[in-house]
C-alpha cells in the first residue's frame, strides 16, 4: 500500500507551493484576529 501511495505522489510545483503557503499567511492573519479579540475581551468569568 505505501509503495501504491509513494508511486502516486508528485512534487507539488512552485506555483502549487505559493499558493498552500499565501493560504497559510491568511488562516495565521485569521486566527491572530480572533486571538487578539478574545484578548481584548479579557479572562471569561469562572
Amino acid at each position: 500500500m505505501s509503495r501504491q501511495i509513494g508511486n502516486a505522489f508528485q512534487t507539488p510545483t512552485l506555483v502549487e507551493l505559493e499558493a498552500r503557503v499565501r493560504g497559510l499567511e491568511t488562516q495565521v492573519a485569521h486566527l491572530t484576529e480572533m486571538l487578539e479579540a478574545l484578548t481584548e475581551e479579557g479572562p471569561a468569568p469562572n
